[in-house]
């Protein structure tokens, strides 16, 4: 209803909630960061074990606080969570079809040649591999 929607300012969550944890000394053990994004940059044409975007934002905020060590063997651990998530993608240049270029059909996700299988969501990289980048730097940067 429009009366609920006019209590918000945007049609999307772009909150995060972070909780820091610390030692008695007060020195940095880790944190969890929530926020409403779907980890679904990397599409159906991958065939790889990843963490997607979420993954990628804590390898970089761990490199950032665990200078000196290899990926998952630094003390600080970052860990990226989805919140309320809803319908929201991160692929802001919508799907299309990987065969032909055209849109995909919206409601279903088909494509008129190939079906499903050539409907892929892109954006806002050039690839799925560059939009997992975009998307798990601005996570860890925010």
């Amino acid at each position: 209803p429009q009366e609920e929607r006019d209590r918000y300012n945007s049609s999307t969550d772009k909150g995060m909630v972070l909780l820091k944890m610390v030692d008695l000394n007060n020195n940095d053990l880790g944190m969890i960061s929530w926020f409403a994004v779907h980890p679904v940059s990397m599409n159906n044409t991958n065939h790889l074990v990843n963490s997607d975007n979420m993954g990628y934002a804590s390898y970089l905020f761990e490199q950032e606080k665990n200078k000196g060590f290899l990926p998952g063997e630094g003390p600080f651990v970052a860990a990226f969570a989805s919140s309320n998530l809803g319908d929201v993608s991160p692929n802001t240049n919508g799907p299309h079809c990987i065969n032909t270029g055209e849109s995909c059909d919206n409601p279903t996700s088909v494509c008129p040649i190939g079906g499903n299988q050539m409907c892929v969501t892109v954006g806002p990289g050039r690839d799925m591999f560059e939009s997992t980048q975009i998307i798990g730097r601005n996570r860890s940067e925010e």
